[in-house]
């Protein structure tokens, strides 16, 4: 299996190859517009030849551009395709321009042949690809307008044109392999500490969290059987039960943040784990959802869970509540993470309280987003909302 079919690069890195070339496209464009309003022409005496390489030129680029703007998938095959349409056009447009007498259409190759170098992983592609625009040149320069005039020696400035041709391909492509080496390390790196936290969850939920559990069920059957004969040994019994399922919760948190490490949705994720809130503390919670949940990484998913772990860890332990409900609405521009509760609210200096809300504030402003708190929310508590833009996928 070869590297191209193997691994289709960054995705996000070939999102901002689209843009860059699609912005190019744009910024040539207005060049052109710049020059016919600043030097007026009759415009389709003197530019008529050039018409549909422009109109397929506007097309592509108008087509490219919407499907940036609509989140849709961008492939290594998409932009060389558009690469290579922009070599045809532009030799359409040299052979029209006179041909090598054309004084800079020729600069144009060079941004197509490092588009070709950064997209591609092979160097052999990269310079199979120089050789076909290098030649497809060659023949233009060769058969358009006056070809090339051996007595002014201009066959010397066609084979340096060439030359270079294959010299901004080489240098881009090593440049492209160097940095797509440091990315693929830090995505291992990232996978590494994935499997790592997966099984660190595991070892978890297997070990500490059933010792855990059993230490509170023992102490809840030691609690059944005081009685009442015994009110301090009664509320001793008490208190370790509470503290007992509070260290059950906490446990509950990195055994479902494997699930997220695993791929799992953040919606999937946070209907367990309220479900988990629900068998831990005998306080009902939910989850509901309106929309559907955008494509997320793995950061954003788990930051995201984090929140809303801590904001029901609060209501739990400080809001005396006797239910509460998890919101994810997830709309065109904004996804939107509510935690309810029914219980208390909060004080007024609940921010200088702990480091909960101070956590939470900074995982929403890592996400590029905001944290909204109610002090008496729509269930009569608090009510916590994290708002983040939403990815662009």
């Amino acid at each position: 299996m070869t590297d191209w079919e193997r691994h289709d690069g960054d995705p996000d890195g070939l999102r901002l190859i689209a843009r860059t070339f699609v912005w190019a496209r744009w910024l040539i464009v207005a060049f052109g517009l710049v020059l016919w309003v600043y030097r007026p022409v009759d415009w389709l005496e003197t530019y008529a030849a050039y018409l549909p390489g422009l109109l397929l030129l506007l097309a592509l680029n108008g087509y490219t551009h919407c499907r940036l703007a609509t989140k849709q998938a961008v492939t290594r095959g998409w932009i060389l395709l558009n690469a290579t349409v922009d070599v045809f056009i532009l030799s359409g447009a040299v052979a029209a321009g006179g041909g090598f007498g054309h004084s800079f259409l020729h600069l144009l190759y060079y941004p197509q042949l490092a588009g070709y170098a950064v997209v591609l992983t092979s160097f052999r592609l990269t310079m199979a690809c120089a050789t076909f625009v290098a030649v497809l040149y060659l023949a233009v320069s060769l058969t358009a307008g006056d070809g090339i005039d051996t007595a002014a020696a201009e066959e010397r400035t066609l084979v340096a044109r060439m030359l270079v041709m294959y010299a901004v391909a080489a240098i881009v492509n090593i440049i492209a392999r160097f940095e797509r080496g440091r990315w693929s390390r830090a995505v291992e790196r990232e996978r590494d500490l994935q499997r790592e936290q997966v099984e660190f969850s595991q070892t978890i939920h297997d070990t500490t969290a059933q010792s855990a559990y059993m230490i509170g069920l023992g102490v809840d059957t030691a609690r059944a059987q005081a009685g009442d004969t015994n009110p301090e040994l009664a509320a001793t019994l008490e208190a370790i039960s509470r503290l007992s399922r509070s260290a059950i919760w906490e446990l509950r948190h990195p055994i479902h943040m494997g699930g997220i490490y695993e791929g799992r949705a953040l919606s999937s994720a946070l209907s367990s784990h309220a479900t988990s809130f629900t068998n831990v503390t005998s306080v009902p919670c939910e989850l509901t959802q309106t929309g559907v949940e955008p494509p997320l990484s793995t950061e954003s998913r788990g930051l995201l869970f984090s929140i809303a772990h801590n904001a029901l860890t609060n209501a739990f332990r400080h809001a005396e509540a006797s239910s509460v409900a998890i919101h994810l609405a997830c709309e065109e521009e904004e996804l939107r993470l509510s935690v309810l509760d029914d219980g208390v609210g909060l004080p007024a200096d609940y921010a200088q309280r702990g480091r909960g809300f101070e956590n939470m504030d900074t995982y929403a402003r890592r996400l590029g987003g905001r944290l909204v708190v109610e002090q008496r929310g729509a269930m009569g508590g608090a009510t916590l909302t994290c708002v983040i833009p939403t990815e662009r996928g």
